[in-house]
């Protein structure tokens, strides 16, 4: 009998231990027992344990739980595992109980972010009389707090608190929000708040440096002395604050320890030059959305030496802008401004250099700079948007260098730069990667860069009829969608040594013999002419047109070009570099042994680099059945080698005949000649007697 029960304990301690909730990872959850555990739609009955075995240790990790039923209060789920967790987010989670024991306390040893989002804000009602030795962040966003409970923040729980988010709340005002670490909190966030005061408890936070006050009801700002570290401060969407406000705001910003970054999107100011007598100590200024009465003229910012950004989008009313531009400023944003017709940066310092200028989605006619006040005649600028604008010339870039410019959707037509001449040993020329001039009505382009020149030009999907373009390190040209552009000497000038990638999809290509204009550009690694019209003429494929790119050509693209066929005897032996060649799309193209050359290529394999840990591969795309890599093609080549070989013989034995022949009849006709004139003793007694007679007369 004992050893029955004995047994069955047993039997009932192994159930319950594989019926565990935390034997195995619930459903839902992950833990990838490195760094995350996540659970979602999980109901909770247990504490989160420490998986003691090597396997499964919940140590130094970031914890979420989201949408999830708790059966326990979070002291009881964290128990075990609050001293290890460095990163905890709790979102929509619910419990079971209402009523929590508030003298309960865990010791978050490590946690250093805690992120709680809840309607209800039970969760973080749980947690708040714990200890956060190394919080540092902490996020009470979208909880639903009021000021009818107060939050208390004490060093003794906080001591090093830096970031303190309390948007998406229904806070009206900061009074409730308590403690002696207040002053030690480095960023706070208080927008979507219905907060309408914030000066009773705003002296409290003498650390803070970012503010954030954007979407509230605010109507009293504060003096900036009363926060002498503030760097950021927030107020997009304020509308209730008047610009009597802001001058009491700012009034005494020289005072201030730094300079500040301004987020003034969409509020009452009407006018720029509110700015003009603060703009020394304003050091980033985004004013988007606003009815400003007038434009932006010299006089204006003009003091702006420690401006670095200016942002200024969705201002109808604005149509021009001449800027003073200091050495400090990076980057220009005057996008979406939908009346903006002409922008003129003047430049006030020798060493300027633009990081961005952006003038896109705009009705700009015409964009220059002023170097009136320097003694540089060229301006260097990263990246430059014009696109979506209403540009008809490009004048400057004769003194403009950039690592991008994009100039698309505008309207230019015609476009003649006879010199581009910048000095050699300026860096920023080495680094002109791309001119896109594409997706605009151009039909005529001539541009001479007499030194460096832009990596990639893009004149894609345009009118062009006619091309000259001069430039010494231009290394990708795209061209395709030119519809009346055609290869001819009168329409097609191109001097760039060092083109590799060219791009003629879609114009008006009708004979691939056109191609001995491009013989100059003998550096071409790919060439793409794909979707041209070939004349009926000139259907029959001549490989030798490619042959001055033997040594360079890699990538060959004859897709949808009307191929009908391809002369014989084209030779790939010497395209050692060749590793694509597309002749798809060429439906009436014939598939025949004309094709044994390419098959042949393809079978070969591509040279080995050094530089590559993976094999090149070659490629033939054609429309063709597959049994035509099973074509025989030597065995018509070995008759037609078998007869002229018999042909040959047959001629030289019949030749050999002749010969013999002839010798046969010429040794004959010698021996023949021969015994006629042969002398006899008869004749020689008859010339004695005669010359006996003769004497004997004498």
């Amino acid at each position: 009998m004992k050893e029955q029960i004995l047994i069955l304990f047993f039997v009932i301690l192994i159930e319950k231990t594989t019926c565990s909730f935390w034997n195995e990872i619930p459903p839902r959850c992950i833990y990838d027992r490195t760094t995350l555990f996540s659970c979602w739609n999980t109901t909770f009955t247990h504490p989160i344990p420490l998986f003691n075995d090597l396997t499964y240790t919940l140590q130094n990790h970031y914890v979420q739980i989201r949408d999830s039923y708790f059966q326990l209060s979070l002291n009881d789920l964290f128990i075990y595992v609050s001293s290890n967790i460095e990163n905890l987010l709790l979102i929509n989670n619910t419990f079971s109980l209402l009523s929590f024991n508030k003298s309960e306390k865990i010791y978050f040893r490590l946690l250093q972010s805690l992120q709680i989002h809840d309607n209800k804000s039970l969760q973080w009602f749980q947690l708040n009389t714990s200890y956060f030795p190394q919080l540092i962040k902490l996020d009470l966003s979208y909880n639903q707090l009021t000021n009818k409970k107060i939050l208390l923040f004490n060093q003794q729980y906080y001591p090093i608190l830096k970031y303190l988010n309390l948007s998406h709340n229904q806070l009206e005002s900061i009074d409730n929000l308590t403690g002696n670490c207040l002053n030690r909190i480095e960023n706070l966030i208080l927008s979507f708040n219905p907060l309408k005061t914030i000066i009773n408890k705003i002296n409290q936070f003498q650390s803070l440096i970012f503010l954030d006050l954007s979407s509230t009801l605010i109507k009293q700002l504060f003096s900036i002395t009363l926060l002498p570290r503030l760097e950021t401060f927030l107020c997009c969407y304020c509308q209730e604050i008047l610009i009597e406000e802001y001058e009491k705001f700012l009034s005494n910003c020289s005072q201030s320890y730094n300079y500040l970054i301004l987020d003034l999107t969409q509020t009452n100011i009407i006018s720029l030059k509110f700015f003009n007598t603060y703009i020394k100590c304003i050091k980033d200024l985004t004013f988007n959305n606003q009815n400003l009465i007038d434009s932006i003229s010299i006089q204006d910012f003009l003091f702006s030496i420690n401006l670095q950004n200016i942002q200024m989008q969705n201002i109808n009313k604005i149509d021009y802008i001449n800027l003073n531009v200091y050495d400090r400023l990076k980057s220009i944003d005057f996008s979406y401004n939908m009346n903006l017709k002409y922008v003129s940066l003047h430049l006030m310092s020798d060493y300027t250099y633009l990081q961005r200028l952006i003038v896109s989605h705009t009705t700009v006619e015409d964009f220059s700079v002023n170097f009136n006040n320097t003694i540089q005649t060229f301006l260097h600028i990263d990246i430059i948007d014009m696109s979506h604008s209403r540009l008809e010339t490009l004048h400057f870039l004769k003194y403009l260098t950039f690592y991008v410019l994009d100039v698309s959707y505008n309207r230019l037509k015609i476009i003649d730069i006879n010199q581009i001449y910048f000095r050699h040993g300026i860096y920023e020329l080495t680094s002109m990667n791309l001119l896109n001039l594409s997706s605009n009505e151009m039909e005529f382009i001539k541009i001479n860069w007499n030194n460096e020149s832009p990596h990639t030009i893009d004149l894609s999907q345009n009118k062009l009829k006619s091309i000259e373009l001069h430039g010494q390190s231009t290394y990708t040209l795209l061209l395709n969608e030119n519809l009346n552009l055609s290869l001819t000497p009168i329409t097609f000038n191109i001097d760039l040594p060092l083109l590799q990638y060219l791009d003629l999809n879609s114009i008006h290509i009708d004979s691939l013999e056109n191609l001995i204009y491009l013989h100059n550009l003998s550096n071409i690694h790919t060439l793409l002419l794909n979707n041209n019209h070939l004349n009926k003429k000139y259907r029959t494929l001549n490989w030798h047109i490619f042959y001055p790119w033997h040594r360079t050509l890699t990538h060959l693209s004859l897709q949808n070009i009307s191929l009908e066929k391809i002369d014989s005897g084209a030779y790939l032996n010497d395209y050692y570099h060749l590793l694509t060649i597309n002749f798809y799309s060429n439906n009436h193209l014939i598939c025949d042994c004309t094709l044994q050359p390419f098959i042949n290529w393809l079978k070969t394999p591509p040279p080995s680099l050094i530089d590559f840990y993976e094999p090149l591969q070659k490629v033939l795309s054609i429309n063709c059945p597959i049994k035509l890599f099973e074509l025989n093609c030597n065995r018509g080549k070995t008759k037609s080698t078998l007869f002229i070989t018999f042909l040959i013989i047959g001629i030289f034995l019949i030749i050999l005949l002749i010969i013999f022949i002839l010798l046969y009849c010429y040794m004959k006709q010698k021996r023949s000649k021969s015994y006629r004139h042969m002398f006899t003793d008869n004749d020689l007694i008859a010339l004695t007697e005669q010359n006996v007679i003769q004497r004997t007369d004498d």
